[in-house]
């Protein structure tokens, strides 16, 4: 049912799209590549700050004292 509608969408997307006649410069793509790099280090930070909690929701490791544990 999900996959009927999905492949409906899809394909009026692509039946219906007009020309765009817009320009992309090396900017463009430059800031697209900054934007997805920038996105990635975020998640790695934050999943750094906040690996114990992390690796507790995972189920990979037991809680700890609750004097061990820091604020994520």
């Amino acid at each position: 049912m999900y996959f009927t509608v999905l492949v409906i969408i899809v394909w009026l997307v692509f039946v219906c799209a007009r020309p765009a006649h817009a320009y992309l410069d090396p900017g463009s793509g430059g800031m697209m590549v900054q934007l997805l790099l920038g996105g990635v280090a975020g998640g790695v930070v934050l999943a750094r700050l906040c690996w114990g909690r992390l690796l507790l929701w995972i189920g990979l490791s037991r809680p700890a004292d609750a004097s061990d544990e820091r604020e994520c």
